[in-house]
């Protein structure tokens, strides 16, 4: 049995997905106005229009991976029975009304800073004859 290639299946994949991203994410061609050609005004509405087209086709992939990794916290949090989950200025909590999550994240310059732990013991000093 011979190697055909040295990448892991799982590489490959990540592979596979990022040249598919890449080939979604090209612009729009667009075509020069010939000379002596009217409206070159509206050369300027067409780009714009296919930057918002652009920007938007953008936007609609990442909503599809947005509602898959959804789904995978809304199934992590089943799995570990969990409704609330708050850890280092993560909360995520569980809408079961609606099957949904809320997910919270502070910037680390937001979290509280944890006091020194000191493990000191105070005696009362015993009185001492003068």
């Amino acid at each position: 049995m011979t190697k055909k290639n040295k990448l892991t299946r799982n590489e490959r994949r990540l592979a596979k997905k990022e040249a598919k991203a890449q080939k979604k994410s090209r612009r729009i061609p667009r075509q020069n106005p010939l000379p002596g050609m009217e409206d070159g005004k509206l050369q300027a509405i067409e780009n714009a229009a296919l930057d918002y087209a652009e920007l938007r086709d953008e936007r609609q992939a990442l909503t599809v991976k947005e509602v898959e990794l959804k789904q995978k916290l809304i199934d992590l949090m089943h799995k570990h029975e969990k409704t609330e989950y708050k850890r280092n200025g993560i909360s995520v909590k569980l809408v079961v009304e609606q099957e949904g999550v809320k997910v919270r994240v502070k910037d680390e310059s937001d979290l509280p800073v944890p006091a020194p732990k000191t493990d000191v013991e105070v005696k009362e000093a015993e009185a001492v004859p003068f």
